[in-house]
């Protein structure tokens, strides 16, 4: 469970001073969870797993997510979530932004996630990650796009959007940050 202070959160804020134009969209989601795991086809077919939960809790962004990268020999696992978003025009789709640690690596990244649970059995559930690059030369991006978890897609895996309960709050503070200090400027997936 990781719980970001409103000083880190207030660090992002210096560290992304301009709010992104096209992400305008997204606001905060309502205090509820999401829970995801399973397999995907990279944009290039080649397969990565993921694992990931997040919401509020107990007052506090709460999550955590898990992304393996076959192809390039890569394990990213999050130490700190950031955001919890939705975008109103899709209402069973959540996004969670936060910072991580590709194979525990001294060098820390950012990371946005976006997993939409559209009925079960989850064939039509989709998920998709950009990480943030900006420590490496070559692309800033290294991003999955939003893809189905199976239905002609490959993969495979469930997403489920869950309801609030009475541990699913969030300090009133965490409601005047704007989607650029929870996500910096990466674009959802």
């Amino acid at each position: 469970m990781f719980r970001p202070s409103l000083a880190a959160l207030s660090l992002a804020a210096v560290l992304y001073p301009a709010s992104p134009a096209v992400q305008a969209h997204y606001v905060q989601a309502p205090c509820d969870s999401v829970t995801a795991g399973g397999f995907v086809f990279k944009d290039n077919f080649q397969m990565a797993n993921f694992g990931a939960h997040g919401g509020c809790k107990n007052g506090q962004f709460w999550g955590e997510v898990n992304y393996v990268d076959h192809e390039n020999q890569f394990h990213m696992k999050s130490e700190e979530i950031t955001g919890y978003l939705f975008d109103p025009a899709a209402p069973d789709a959540r996004d969670i932004c936060g910072w991580a640690r590709i194979n525990d690596q001294e060098q820390r990244v950012m990371f946005r996630v976006r997993l939409v649970d559209n009925g079960e059995p989850g064939t039509n559930d989709t998920f998709g990650i950009t990480i943030d690059n900006w420590y490496t030369s070559g692309d800033r991006f290294d991003r999955v796009s939003s893809r189905k978890l199976a239905g002609g897609e490959g993969g495979g895996g469930n997403v489920q959007l869950h309801k609030g309960n009475r541990s699913n709050s969030i300090d009133p503070g965490f409601f005047a940050l704007q989607e650029w200090q929870m996500c910096g400027d990466i674009p959802s997936p």
